[in-house]
């Protein structure tokens, strides 16, 4: 049996909504997912357009965008660290 999955291997959480910029999933979402009922798997997938708009994305997913969604979150993350570490 194969289980549906929205996963476009990207598998980083954007740090304000704690969603995936791949698929729209939290991270309890992603590690739960195989578990989860289908009721329960069509409840998440039917939430994911509107979470992936939120976040700037398009709401069927773009795993070109969304990398470059998270390289600058990662780029800023490493901006930020250097400046505390400049203060300190």
């Amino acid at each position: 049996m194969t289980v549906r999955s929205p996963c476009l291997l990207v598998c980083e959480l954007d740090r304000t909504s704690g969603w995936c910029f791949g698929c729209g999933r939290s991270g309890e979402e992603v590690e739960n997912w195989l578990a989860y009922s289908d009721g329960q798997r069509d409840a998440v997938m039917a939430a994911l357009p509107a979470r992936l708009t939120a976040m700037g994305l398009p709401p069927e997913g773009d795993q070109r965008i969304a990398e470059d969604k998270a390289r600058a979150q990662k780029g800023l993350v490493r901006r930020q660290n250097r400046r505390r570490k400049q203060r300190a």
